[in-house]
């Protein structure tokens, strides 16, 4: 064996890291003399975890194994009938089960002459992370044995190609198709969203670790665990720290490329890579960026006819430089929308989670005085209060402004200091099945600015809300939830609540001109136009500081929605439309895809279900706006709206 094998094995910088015994083991067997032999380090060896490991690792080298040959039977159950590939760890074979009626399975056989430390322990860890994820787009791993020939793993038998078979084959017939390329598309993204479910990160997503059925045209994600844990094993031996967490440095993101850390970010973005290679038909380097590039630059065979808007807006969302504006998997869809009536799947929005239904089943379950709270989401006089979790650990509560009122025997259990909230606003009770009657204060008086159900105009005497229920207690938007403060639910709230506002779920200004930015990115990349839609409302009863009215604020959230709902569906959207709230009392919808003049009668249709929602005295209106080379930024189109801009513009009034 050549010294440069020898070091490389070893791990090449040891020698200088080592000290001791340690070093003198390494260096006798970059000698190719065994360290059993040395008086001095011979009796070390056995009892030094590494140096056995060593050790054994180069005995490996001369022995001289036996190949595993068609119509040998492994561990007395498994019939090899073929090689269905070799790698660098292992070879994999079909396989025919003795135990279950001779049928199929592949079994992956890792040579013992390529066998690392550590591999025992990567495979056992391969096979147990294989089992916590149960999905037809997820290849079953059965069972882990042991043989002469090395470790056995059995698994799944996927009667087809890998993905990068698949994609070289199609790359000769004129590239893939529309059809094919969502298929697995979708199969890929719903077999990973099942990996993460289970709270697993793959590591080493890209097309050789995907599977595709020449029968069924299903994809199958295959070979997580082993091939990251086996790299790790390497660049450790070798000293490494950056990168020393597996993975394929072509699929990685940008951030694990400069830091290491395989992430679920991560397999987000290899993902990107992956569905972004089907219509590229070229492997990726190491560092590439498709969005950095316009797209008709990068396609041999052009963008595949009938491939939605949405469907390539999602491809350069997963490939963000920024791992927090990746979809997550689950949220991904990939289907043709024009050849259904309506949407098979709703959209998906970022909402709040208000937890698991409370444990209440019936009157005959005791009170939980633990079991739900108040998530305050708006408070339009007290933005620090946003976010707290108002603790419902009593059947009967008081909510107001202070601790205590003056001339009153009356104790207020839930204080929350905001300008609208009267001193005893509102009594809560609990109810059966986890239900809470809120009704307005009567003593010392009625509060001043009441309680509204949800979309009510009109204050109300007593609503009652059920879990995951919004209401209004003065200027106060409050959810029912069944989380505390400082629980994992609460985090992911706070963290919607930072971006998004509590009112209408429409992005924050910042949030949103960022968010308009990543879509006229995509619109240049991909060639399209963008058009933005904004909407204001106008009502005389506004005060002097352009505050809203709790009715104005109600109607305001009516027409968010309204206009959220009615675009994604006459749009026949597969992702949510970026829609923020552009200054008080007026948002913003940006409507990818489409020129001002196609959008404008979509534009006046949302209009009229808008008008129909709204209240006496609040009127809606709109701008309609496209993009030019003008609107570098989110911010130069929002401003177009409120001037006359260069590019084709209508108002709509």
């Amino acid at each position: 064996m050549s010294f440069l094998l020898k070091q490389a094995t070893l791990g090449g910088t040891v020698t200088s890291r080592a000290a001791g015994p340690c070093a003198r083991v390494v260096e006798l067997l970059l000698d190719g003399i065994d360290p059993g032999t040395d008086p001095v380090v011979g009796p070390h060896v056995p009892s030094c975890t590494e140096c056995s490991d060593r050790v054994r690792v180069m005995g490996m080298f001369k022995e001289k194994e036996a190949e595993v040959r068609e119509g040998m039977v492994l561990v007395e159950r498994f019939e090899i009938v073929r090689s269905l590939g070799r790698g660098g760890m292992g070879e994999v074979f079909l396989a025919r089960d003795r135990n279950f009626g001779a049928s199929a399975v592949a079994v992956k056989v890792v040579r013992r002459d390529t066998r690392l430390p550590g591999d025992d322990e990567a495979l056992r860890k391969e096979v147990e992370l294989a089992r916590a994820v149960n999905h037809p787009n997820v290849a079953r791993v059965h069972d882990l044995h042991q043989s002469p020939f090395g470790p056995v793993v059995t698994m799944h038998f996927v009667d087809g190609v890998t993905l990068h078979q698949w994609i070289r084959e199609k790359k000769r017939m004129g590239g893939v198709s529309a059809d094919e390329w969502r298929r697995i598309a979708r199969d890929v993204a719903a077999g990973l969203a099942a990996i993460h479910a289970a709270g697993i990160v793959h590591g080493d997503l890209k097309p050789g670790n995907v599977m595709v059925d020449r029968g069924t045209g299903s994809a199958y994600i295959v070979d997580f665990g082993f091939a990251k844990e086996r790299a790790r094993t390497v660049a450790t031996m070798r000293g490494e720290k950056k990168g020393a967490d597996g993975g394929t440095p072509n699929y990685m993101s940008p951030e694990r490329l400069e830091k290491g850390g395989a992430s679920v970010e991560d397999d987000i973005y290899a993902l990107g890579m992956t569905v972004w290679e089907m219509i590229s038909a070229k492997v990726p380097e190491p560092g590439h960026h498709p969005p950095s590039n316009s797209i008709e630059k990068q396609l041999p065979f052009g963008i595949p006819p009938g491939l939605a808007t949405d469907e390539l807006k999602q491809i350069f969302r997963l490939l963000s430089k920024d791992p927090t504006r990746r979809p997550q998997a689950r949220h991904l869809r990939f289907f043709n929308p024009n050849t259904v009536a309506t949407n098979p799947l709703q959209v998906a929005r970022e909402r709040i989670d208000p937890g698991a239904n409370p444990p209440y089943r019936g009157s005959a379950t005791p009170f939980r005085p633990d079991a739900q709270g108040l998530l305050i989401c708006y408070a339009s006089n007290a933005r620090e209060l946003i976010g707290r979790v108002l603790p419902l650990d009593k059947t009967k509560l008081v909510l107001g402004r202070a601790p205590s009122v003056p001339g009153s025997r009356i104790n207020v259990d839930l204080v929350v200091p905001e300008a609208t909230i009267s001193a005893v606003h509102c009594i809560l009770a609990f109810q059966n099945n986890g239900c809470w009657m809120v009704e307005d204060a009567k003593e010392p008086r009625p509060s001043t600015n009441g309680i509204y159900g949800e979309g009510s105009y009109e204050r109300q005497g007593a609503i009652t809300m059920l879990h995951g229920n919004e209401a209004m207690i003065g200027e106060l938007r409050v959810k029912l939830v069944s989380f505390r403060e400082a629980s994992t639910l609460h985090e992911k709230a706070l963290q919607f609540l930072r971006s998004r506002d509590g009112l209408t779920s429409l992005l924050h200004e910042e949030a949103f001109r960022q968010t308009l930015d990543g879509d006229l990115a995509f619109a240049r990349w991909a060639g399209y136009p963008l058009t933005l839609a904004w909407f204001y409302l106008r009502t005389p009863a506004r005060d002097g500081h352009g505050r809203l009215t709790i009715q104005e604020m109600q109607a305001l959230r009516r027409a968010a929605k309204a206009a959220v709902d009615l675009f994604d569906m006459l749009l026949l959207s597969l992702t949510a439309c970026t829609a923020g709230l552009t200054g008080v009392g007026s948002f913003a919808v940006a409507l990818v895809g489409q020129t001002a003049e196609i959008a404008r009668p979509l534009v006046e249709q949302v209009l009229t279900q808008m008008r129909s929602q709204m209240p006496p005295g609040v009127e809606v209106g709109a701008v309609v706006v496209e993009a030019t080379s003008d609107h570098s930024r989110g911010a130069d189109l929002l401003e177009a709206t409120r001037r006359t801009p260069g590019g084709p513009v209508y108002n709509i009034t």
